[in-house]
């Protein structure tokens, strides 16, 4: 299957199936990739606020 064929399907998944996906996806790409899990975790220990986002401004984000 080609990724665009891959990326076709995966359109048609309903959003819950997309989401789980996507937490499949990323924790993938965190098992596989020692800079890229040292810097998610550094996000998630993340105690300074102001650099935290609220879950609106999140989803407004990825809207448009």
């Amino acid at each position: 299957m080609s990724l665009k064929q891959l990326k076709d399907e995966v359109a048609h998944l309903p959003l819950a199936e997309q989401r789980e996906l996507i937490a499949f996806l990323v924790s993938m790409q965190t098992e596989q990739n020692d800079s890229f899990k040292d810097r998610l975790a550094g996000k998630i220990d993340d105690t300074n606020s102001s650099n935290w986002i609220e879950l609106d401004d999140l989803q407004k984000r990825f809207q448009d």
